[in-house]
């Protein structure tokens, strides 16, 4: 079947939003925004009922890619572009911006996405199917939430922490779901390398506008910067993902015009990293390049590239161990390193132990059910005081977090999605012969890598920027296996007596 065209009124509909939006945050008036945002909710909703869902989904993993989220402090709150309230409405909840409501913009989105999942029926065109372990894991992780959130309850917990410790973590499965069913096919693949790639240029070449215009003072005393980071935290994920997919490119020679667009576009993406003056995007790109260094199949490039590491390698030993200790600018790779690993070597890193150590704790009197959602972990050895209300309840170590208040039984009902996609991304690569698909399987596993890496190192588990970046992954992923022929079809999901959310893969 041919891929379905958007309809004329869908079009107008979603243009009037951008109009709409745009003429408002111009303005930037407090009761022209409250007139206005009804308006766009209401043609947004339209128009997603009534486009193609794959055009659904690009598009809301575009703007969760590029808008800015409150929540997140872009720009340390010290610049804001001029879409900044779009993307308040958008991305954060509407208590933050209008007072009230546990809901935001994207949550009616993706409620209005699933409506039009359910209306569109078997319109929808037939594609490669899912496979059906991955449709379960999904749903093993709505019920995990669930069971957590009960024994949270039984536990005296609370509602209003419940709800920030859920928060995106029940987005995950669900914008996988509305992924494997929008993504029928290769091209609709590409597109998301496209809008993933877009997005990352996007906001690296505004990290470097913020880097550039907005001074930053350092403080005598400490040595630290006004402006430690130039859009958000989270933009790590987005900048190590730009980056595995240039090079998943280059290392599957995917063609000139790849070549060519890594050649420009990669010191773009590094260019944000330094803007940004994030540590982890580093950790992510070293562990995640050395992981895809040992996963992918040997070539006349690896072959070089072992031959150069090897005669490198006594210098970079030697560049370390004289590093580990200086205090040199020439240094300041090892620095990053080292502040990232060593306690004693940065604050930060020094206070996160402190609360890594009350996680654990609070883990050992709860080990197999966690002491559930609404309930903080127990502060056992005192923490400075920070002015972060959350601190007990969503900690900056998520993967800790997942463990303290969901023990062994939550942490793997949730994470066990993650590892599917894993395995099918794996799969999938060694599998798949074209070029393109090869390098859509890396990605595909760099991404859901990047996330892990995130949510363990900076809390990662609560960004918009980590649902569509790993969840159209574990789409692409599970469908490259099948397509590849590596996943029989049928163990994919049985089709249903009416369509649902998972019984798309059926229709192959």
């Amino acid at each position: 079947m041919a891929e379905p065209k958007v309809p004329a009124e869908a079009r107008m509909a979603f243009i009037a939003v951008l109009v709409l939006a745009g003429i408002a945050a111009i303005l930037d008036i407090g009761f022209i925004g409250w007139l206005v945002a009804p308006i766009c909710i209401l043609l947004a909703w339209f128009a997603i009922l009534r486009a193609p869902l794959r055009n659904t989904m690009l598009v809301l993993m575009l703007f969760a890619l590029i808008l800015e989220n409150p929540a997140e402090n872009p720009g340390c709150n010290q610049w804001h572009s001029l879409f900044f309230p779009v993307g308040a409405l958008m991305l954060a909840h509407f208590k933050v911006t209008i007072g009230w409501g546990p809901l935001g913009g994207m949550d009616l989105m993706l409620m209005a996405a699933v409506a039009a999942y359910y209306l569109q029926g078997r319109s929808r065109p037939i594609g490669i199917p899912t496979p059906r372990p991955m449709i379960r894991l999904a749903q093993a992780t709505f019920a995990t939430i669930a069971f957590t959130f009960l024994i949270g309850k039984m536990r005296g917990g609370e509602m209003q922490w419940a709800v920030w410790q859920i928060d995106r973590v029940m987005y995950l499965p669900v914008v996988f779901l509305l992924c494997q069913a929008a993504f029928s096919g290769p091209k609709d693949y590409l597109a998301v390398g496209k809008v993933a790639l877009f997005a990352s240029l996007i906001r690296a070449v505004q990290a470097m506008l913020v880097r550039a215009t907005v001074p930053a003072k350092v403080d005598a005393l400490t040595g630290e910067s006004s402006l430690p980071y130039a859009t958000t935290h989270n933009d790590s994920m987005l900048f190590a993902v730009g980056s595995v997919i240039l090079v998943s490119l280059i290392l599957e020679r995917a063609g000139k015009k790849a070549t060519r667009l890594t050649l420009w576009a990669l010191p773009v993406l590094i260019g944000g990293m330094l803007a940004n003056a994030r540590r982890m995007v580093w950790v992510e790109i070293i562990l995640v390049f050395f992981t895809l260094y040992l996963i992918t199949e040997a070539n006349a490039f690896k072959r070089k590239l072992n031959r150069l590491m090897l005669f490198s390698m006594p210098a970079l030993l030697g560049y370390l161990a004289v590093g580990w200790s200086s205090e040199s600018s020439i240094f300041k790779p090892v620095k990053v390193i080292r502040s990232a690993v060593d306690s004693s070597a940065d604050a930060s890193t020094a206070w996160r132990d402190l609360e890594n150590f009350n996680l654990v704790f609070t883990l050992r009197n709860f080990p197999l059910t966690g002491v559930g959602y609404g309930n903080g972990f127990w502060e056992m050895w005192p923490m400075p005081p920070v002015d972060y209300s959350l601190e007990r309840y969503v900690p900056h170590d998520s993967i800790l977090g997942l463990y303290c208040y969901g023990g062994y039984v939550g942490y793997l009902g949730i994470t066990s999605l993650w590892v599917g996609g894993i395995y099918f991304a794996i799969r999938a690569y060694h599998s798949c012969k074209e070029p393109l698909q090869k390098a859509a399987a890396l990605t595909s596993f760099g991404a859901v890598l990047v996330y892990y890496l995130q949510c363990f190192g900076d809390m990662g588990l609560g960004s918009w920027t980590g649902v569509y970046l790993v969840g159209p992954s574990l789409a692409i992923a599970s469908k490259l296996t099948v397509g590849a022929g590596a996943w029989e079809r049928g163990s994919t999901a049985r089709r249903a007596a009416r369509p649902g959310l998972g019984a798309e893969g059926a229709r192959s």
